[in-house]
């Protein structure tokens, strides 16, 4: 057989198994795959790019984010095959596609790779409208990985352009991200402002899945400022719509959240049943990251239960699944947990060995917000251990820290305790 006659053989059974199976509800369930195949062996890239992506997009949907990330930079890879004009058709669909299995994988380095690739191409075609999401998922990574000031910047371009070409569900979308980066930054209220701004446009346009974003991330900033009957508002309101949609994954991310809010309450029943119904959501979808984050969280509140091995257990297990994400952020904040499980027993050069860990690990990856806890607690510990001058040490640099990213409140109990020898009650 011909080469010739190789590729005209491949394309008659694309051709067939399109026919057949593209509109039926008895298909075979790897006939995509097959035609996949097929195209690719025709030479009729274009087609096989078609018929990966939505093989990608159909794994996405079942939380098959390994195979999904397989195909889509299978896609990519073949994309390069294309012509100009049939690279446009595809190339933006790819990156965010893939960029979604990074982001939910944890894998914020690679991510912010192609999101700037995606913002590139956008730019490059003067579609406001891709470079406006371009900017989003770009101000997204930042953020995940601690580069605050370029992800406000990036973010505020995304929202003034949204504004200008009367993108209001964008514009939205803008004001959510800017308002978690206002967040840690500690500019409580103008993540305020910024969330009530997206909420108005949400309800205006009966966009519930922004909504209970928005929600959430309300009830988050009302929990860091110590208002936990506050934020269980908005964080009930958010399951609601998240229960109401059947997003499991939504509910899990919530969950944990109530459970941090009732245990801020003293229920740490509660808080552990919430938790516990967290993991088991998580586990239901296979998503390791969000697993990763209830380990963290049952550590948490099982230590307040005096329950200090089980804690422990739990805690290393998220550092663990941190490290396996390699996401270090996460790690960073098990890593935390976990020294103050050890600190609560006494186990000082354990907890001493956590802590160091952590701030390695935020030092390598420029994380000052993480870098600035990891010390003051290093500080507590040292005082703690009748080392005074070496809890100085520790606040002062914290405190300086802290100072940069106009965290008031947090820059004042550092004052307070480099003034007078101790922790502040909590």
């Amino acid at each position: 057989m011909t080469t010739e006659d190789n590729a005209s053989f491949h394309r008659r059974t694309a051709e067939a198994l399109q026919g057949r199976y593209s509109s039926s509800t008895q298909a075979p369930a790897d006939w995509r795959e097959a035609l996949a195949w097929h195209w690719e062996q025709a030479g009729a890239f274009a087609e096989a790019v078609e018929a990966i992506l939505e093989i990608a997009e159909a794994r996405m949907t079942r939380l098959d984010f390994t195979s999904a990330r397989r195909w889509a930079e299978r896609a990519l890879t073949l994309i390069e095959r294309l012509d100009g004009e049939q690279r446009h058709t595809y190339d933006l669909r790819a990156y965010a596609l893939a960029l979604a299995v990074l982001e939910f994988g944890g894998q914020y380095r690679e991510g912010l790779d192609y999101a700037r690739r995606m913002l590139s191409i956008a730019q490059a075609r003067n579609n406001n409208e891709a470079t406006i999401r371009a900017y989003l998922s770009v101000g997204r990574m930042q953020r995940e990985l601690g580069q605050l000031a370029s992800a406000e910047v990036v973010l505020q371009q995304a929202r003034n352009l949204a504004a200008s070409d009367e993108l209001s569900e964008l514009e939205a979308e803008a004001r959510l991200h800017l308002a978690k980066v206002h967040q840690l930054q500690g500019r409580h209220l103008e993540a305020l402002q910024e969330l009530q701004l997206a909420q108005e446009e949400s309800e205006q346009h009966d966009g519930r899945l922004l909504l209970a974003r928005v929600f959430s991330s309300i009830g988050d900033i009302y929990r860091i400022l110590g208002a936990s009957r506050e934020a269980m508002t908005f964080y009930l309101r958010s399951l609601s719509l998240e229960q109401g949609r059947g997003s499991i994954l939504g509910q899990a991310i919530l969950r944990d959240k109530i459970a941090l809010s009732r245990l801020a309450q003293g229920k740490t029943a509660e808080a552990l049943a919430d938790a516990q119904e967290s993991l088991s959501l998580r586990q239901q979808i296979n998503d390791v990251v969000g697993q990763a984050r209830s380990h963290t969280v049952l550590g948490m509140i099982l230590q307040q239960l005096g329950q200090y091995a089980e804690s422990t257990a739990q805690l290393e297990q998220a550092v663990a699944l941190e490290a396996q994400l390699q996401n270090p952020r996460g790690q960073g904040i098990a890593l935390l947990h976990l020294g103050n499980a050890a600190r609560a027993q006494r186990r000082y050069d354990d907890a001493r060995s956590c802590y160091t860990r952590a701030i390695v690990l935020t030092r390598r990856d420029n994380d000052q917000l993480g870098l600035a806890r990891a010390l003051e607690r290093s500080g507590d510990l040292a005082l703690e251990e009748g080392r005074r001058d070496k809890a100085n040490v520790y606040w002062i640099e914290s405190l300086k820290i802290r100072e940069a990213l106009h965290h008031a409140d947090e820059a004042a109990e550092l004052r307070e305790r480099i003034r007078s020898g101790h922790t502040p009650r909590k």
